[in-house]
């Protein structure tokens, strides 16, 4: 992601670590050209504050259009579709689940009017009921909507996203049980809350929201009743330079001008391998209440970062149960 904190963050591990962001033997064919590989480097505590880690892997491709994926879909049937920041589109079947799913690699050319401009893909989510999904992008602060078979729907500039700079756009954006959406961008104190779909000229509702540790979202989630879980990350020493958190806010009864209040539920560190999470999707939720998360990291395209791909498991009321280690 091009962000001048981001970019600062990377230029100090680059001088860490000098030409580690080369790339070589780059096949630019279009073969299926994907390796998903279990993670084993991973912190001593599997459970914490009612967050189970339940699955870790890594992906990883010699494909030149390989990486940087922000945002995640979970299609049915163990299948999950990731967007990248330059437009890509990588459909593959989940690692702990018995799709047969083909994986497939996928550019987003058609954009309508917004073809000629920079497909800086940050947010998506999805219309169970129908299967339409909707990508919004950073750097044109727009928002399309495609059909099940990602066919082009319709495109639009909301007025109210101009105001934000090129590199700080919708992060986190979510359908909502009942037929709203929420957006919320990164590095900023409003966001919005749609009626219905954003793409057609509907007038939305406008909120504050002040996220606790100085964290920025990277992306967003819907519980089926309603409330959000939001991933969140902000820069900190290390390489990976990131740390992430998840946390949870419930925008059922918001009233223009209202704050959404936000409670960090996680310090995902703890569990997991530190990279860039950016993508967060729902996988299912279980009959005792555990909700099936999906993360997924950016490695914006540098050597030393990693595709994850990461499932855990939420039982909400855990939050104070004790750190469970591995034996």
């Amino acid at each position: 992601m091009r962000k001048r904190r981001l970019a600062a963050a990377l230029l100090l591990a680059i001088g860490l670590a000098p030409g580690t962001l080369l790339r070589t033997d780059i096949p630019r064919g279009n073969e299926v050209d994907l390796s998903i590989s279990v993670v084993d480097d991973l912190p001593d505590t599997v459970s914490s504050d009612g967050f189970t880690r339940s699955g870790i892997w890594q992906l990883s491709s010699g494909r030149l259009d390989f990486g940087g994926y922000s945002a995640l879909l979970v299609l049915g049937g163990d299948t999950l579709r990731a967007f990248s920041d330059r437009g890509r589109i990588l459909t593959f079947p989940a690692p702990n689940g018995s799709s047969t799913a083909r994986t497939h690699f996928a550019n987003m050319w058609n954009r309508g009017a917004l073809s000629a401009t920079v497909a800086d893909i940050e947010a998506a989510t999805r219309g169970p009921a129908s299967g339409v999904y909707w990508v919004a992008f950073e750097s044109t602060h727009s928002l399309i909507r495609y059909s099940l078979a990602s066919e082009f729907e319709a495109a639009r500039i909301p007025p109210e996203w101009q105001g934000w700079s090129e590199n700080a756009g919708v992060e986190a954006m979510a359908w909502l049980p009942d037929g709203r959406f929420i957006v919320m961008p990164e590095r900023a104190t409003t966001g919005f809350l749609y009626p219905s779909d954003p793409v057609e000229e509907v007038e939305p509702l406008t909120f504050r929201f002040a996220i606790p540790g100085d964290y920025n979202p990277t992306d967003m989630a819907a519980l089926p009743d309603g409330r959000v879980l939001i991933l969140l990350r902000k820069l900190d020493w290390g390489l990976p330079p990131f740390t992430s958190a998840i946390a949870i806010a419930d925008p059922r009864a918001l009233e223009e001008g209202e704050e959404l209040p936000i409670q960090i539920l996680v310090q995902l560190d703890s569990i997991l391998p530190r990279e860039n999470y950016e993508a967060l999707a729902v996988s299912g939720v279980a009959d005792d209440g555990t909700v099936g998360l999906w993360l997924m990291s950016d490695d914006n395209f540098a050597s030393f970062q990693r595709t994850l791909l990461v499932h855990v498991d939420w039982r909400e009321g855990g939050a104070h149960e004790k750190a469970r280690e591995e034996p």
